[in-house]
């Protein structure tokens, strides 16, 4: 496919030859067209950011940007470009250029609210142990189905219960988030993995932003 609207600097043609299969499922699913304006930091996101060490080093970048249209608000696909690197002083270093790029793919709403920082991810059986003794997560007294099936953390409790309302937790009832999360830093939310390229993940993806836009 010609004229991917992609930063392709880098890549090697597997890579290509990925971007372009996730590329043409979600036009196949959506009508997506490329934003004339995409400010969002994505840094910002606590499960974009990489460990860094020594060895290795990442520098995380914006490769490109859907829109999709339809949307209450404004909801994207961001395909972030990820260098993984190792420096002359890395003990893994041997005399070779060790440097790649990678993508992942993540939705994002931007809202209307501002939910501080917020975590939802589907719930597991340590996360019910340690709530018993250490109880960080957020729990939902009216709504025992979503507390159950999720699992919600918050820097800031009171913003974030009044902003994952009624109407946002019902938006995710029927959603089975897998592996995914969603992050919320202030009006923005993002929803996806640290998983490679999958077209599969970004159309769910892509279909959980649409749902959470329609309602916030």
């Amino acid at each position: 496919m010609d004229n991917l609207p992609f930063d392709l600097v880098g890549l090697a043609a597997s890579e290509v030859d990925s971007l372009e299969a996730v590329y043409k499922a979600l036009k196949d699913k959506f009508a997506v067209k490329v934003p004339d304006d995409f400010n969002i930091d994505v840094n910002q996101f606590d499960s974009i950011k990489f460990y860094e060490n020594t060895d290795r080093q990442s520098e995380v970048t914006v490769g490109g940007v859907l829109q999709i249209d339809n949307c209450a608000n404004n909801c994207y696909v961001v395909f972030v470009k990820i260098r993984h690197y190792y420096p002359p002083n890395s003990s893994y270093h041997t005399g070779e250029r060790l440097d790649y790029y990678k993508y992942q793919v993540w939705a994002l709403v931007n809202q209307k609210k501002d939910f501080g920082r917020a975590l939802i991810r589907k719930e597991t059986f340590t996360d019910r142990v340690l709530s018993i003794v250490h109880p960080l997560e957020l729990d939902f007294e009216d709504d025992k189905a979503f507390s159950h099936k999720f699992y919600v953390v918050a820097n800031d409790p009171e913003k974030a219960t009044n902003c994952i309302n009624w109407n946002f937790r019902n938006a995710l009832m029927d959603i089975d988030l897998r592996d995914l999360v969603i992050e919320m830093v202030g009006d923005d939310l993002i929803i996806g993995n640290n998983d490679w390229l999958n077209p599969d993940t970004a159309i769910y993806s892509a279909k959980i932003a649409s749902k959470i836009a329609a309602v916030c």
